[in-house]
């Protein structure tokens, strides 16, 4: 990575890739199968509370890529500005695990309404004693796999700014997942988000 790549800060995704592992050893004794996704635990708590706690900065952070001046503070701001922006972030489809059916966390931004994993989370959130069950592998899955497409989105983004002149292109998801190397792949995009080798001549 060259020096300006390196101001990019690469903290996002390593906080991701701590959680990213983490949950995939919560696989080891939770089945990720639609069978358990009513499963909760404190794990699962931690998982929701600390992906949606990154998705708020995340989405923060690429709003002012897209438009420095704009000062979105809710989850419905966010989804104004995205869905005008980034419409492809809202179909986005991810994979867990290997038998998982493939998710598309933000999907109810199409409909303008706030994905349900996310009122949930804020119900665990303030409402803990109340709504402990909400904190479940369902709401889990999708809201890390939510913050999985932000990340990528945010540095396609920020990387585009550095990258763009040096490859005499646009920057594909293909470039970006080359560069967000993940040793555990066990959440990711379909196989065409990426590739063997990012050449830069």
């Amino acid at each position: 990575m060259s020096e300006k790549e390196e101001n990019i800060s690469m903290r996002y995704w390593e906080y991701f890739c701590a959680l990213e592992s983490d949950l995939k050893k919560v696989s080891r004794y939770i089945d990720f199968s639609n069978d358990n996704l009513d499963t909760h635990s404190i794990e699962l708590t931690r998982f929701i509370l600390s992906s949606c706690s990154e998705i708020d900065v995340i989405l923060k952070e690429i709003c002012f890529e897209l438009d420095n001046t704009l000062k979105p503070e809710k989850i419905n701001e966010y989804q104004k500005i995205i869905k005008k922006e980034l419409p492809n972030l809202i179909n986005e489809k991810i994979n867990i695990g290997f038998s998982f059916p493939e998710i598309k966390p933000w999907d109810s931004w199409n409909e303008d309404k706030t994905p349900d994993w996310w009122a949930k989370h804020n119900k665990v959130k303030h409402q803990r004693n109340k709504y402990y069950k909400e904190a479940n592998l369902d709401n889990a899955i999708k809201a890390i796999t939510a913050l999985f497409i932000c990340i990528n989105y945010y540095y396609k983004i920020a990387l585009s700014k550095h990258l763009k002149e040096r490859l005499k292109r646009n920057i594909t998801f293909k470039d970006v997942t080359q560069i967000l190397s993940s040793d555990i792949n066990f959440i990711r995009f379909s196989a065409d988000y990426y590739i063997s080798h990012l050449r830069i001549d």
